[in-house]
């Protein structure tokens, strides 16, 4: 009777520690469009022996550095910046991965180039992963974009990329897009708002917005813009996985927009922050039933924006902040973190109380 209980013991603390063991939280897996290849001139971060990425071609692990391995550039991108942010407070951070610019998230389906390319990766180097960082969706924003159709493909994908890491835990990084300055990709917003949709409601992923970051060219970040975001992400990461409860992450995140009496003028509530700072009245937009309505003043307070719509709200309606596909994005808090893209709908009432936790995950509600 005693073997059985002492069998049974370790076989519950086998299994345990196999549990524990399937969840690495320092061994991440890259991907995306071009964005997540890197698309800004060389040099990117100097190179730190607590950082490695996985190159296919050897089958090594090798310092990491940009251009990286096996992710389709011979630029730089914001993962570099990312890990280094991350390793000094955790230890050594590995990473793998497969990007290739361009494409829509379709590629990724299985038997697409994008499926084959970066699964057997994960099968080979990145069992247990337990972070997946991922940068897509420029290609998806054509007009009449179905933001529903793309927050059914984020959830088949990332199911798809945590059953091959064998890791059901694994938490999800979506970069949400940044700006485009070409005409023609009127679907950036509506991309934007399912990427947080996808994210408030899964409660293993985390939202970081590339809004607001320098660009390279129309649609491309620049070599400071990788570094702020990833410097932004690697926040994101200790408060959220590794438990840097000191770290200062999410930015402010639009969680109420509630309207006075007279319809005439709007208070925007934004959790996570002490201090809001950059407000611009351009990023603020209203949709009604007679449409769009552009906002003529903002007043920013700590954690609140008052708003002067250009003309007389109807209900129902929503707010937006990062208004348009190319927004200015300059909202940021204390610690300089950038605010997402939002948008809520329109109440009357009270403004809620600031919660700190109230957008932990940075998409909000």
């Amino acid at each position: 009777m005693h073997r059985l209980r002492y069998l049974l013991c370790l076989t519950f603390v086998l299994i345990s520690v196999k549990a524990n063991a399937d969840d690495n939280p320092q061994l991440w897996i890259l991907s995306g469009q071009s964005n997540a290849c890197g698309r800004a001139k060389l040099p990117g971060p100097a190179p730190d022996e607590r950082v490695t990425m996985f190159d296919p071609k050897t089958g090594d692990f090798v310092v990491a550095q940009d251009p990286l391995p096996g992710m389709g550039t011979t630029g730089t991108g914001p993962w570099v910046a990312t890990a280094q942010a991350v390793a000094p407070l955790v230890g050594d951070i590995t990473m793998l991965g497969y990007a290739n610019g361009g494409k829509p998230i379709s590629f990724w389906h299985p038997g697409k180039p994008g499926y084959v390319g970066l699964m057997p990766r994960i099968e080979r180097a990145g069992q247990g992963a337990g972070v997946f960082l991922w940068y897509q969706g420029e290609n998806n924003s054509a007009p009449g974009t179905s933001g529903a159709q793309y927050v059914k493909e984020l959830q088949e994908h990332f199911a798809r990329v945590r059953k091959a890491a064998d890791n059901p835990e694994m938490l999800v990084v979506v970069v949400q897009l940044g700006p485009a300055t070409k005409p023609g990709n009127s679907g950036f917003m509506t991309l934007r708002e399912a990427q947080r949709q996808y994210v408030a409601d899964d409660p293993r992923a985390i939202l970081v917005p590339a809004l607001g970051r320098t660009l390279k060219d129309t649609v491309h970040l620049d070599n400071a813009g990788y570094r702020e975001l990833g410097g932004e992400i690697g926040r994101a990461l200790l408060r959220h996985r590794f438990g840097k409860t000191d770290i200062a992450w999410p930015g402010p995140v639009l969680d109420a927009a509630v309207i006075d009496e007279d319809r005439k003028s709007i208070v925007a509530h934004f959790a996570e922050v002490e201090e809001l700072a950059g407000c611009d009245a351009a990023d603020f937009a209203l949709i009604d039933e007679e449409g769009t309505i552009r906002c003529t003043m903002a007043t920013p307070g700590k954690t609140t924006v008052k708003l002067i719509p250009e003309r007389v709200v109807r209900l129902p309606a929503r707010l937006i902040y990062a208004f348009g596909q190319n927004p200015k994005a300059s909202l940021v808090d204390e610690a300089g973190n950038r605010a997402p893209a939002v948008q809520i709908p329109v109440t009357t009432g009270e403004a809620p109380e600031d919660v700190p936790t109230a957008a932990a995950n940075g998409a909000g509600k």
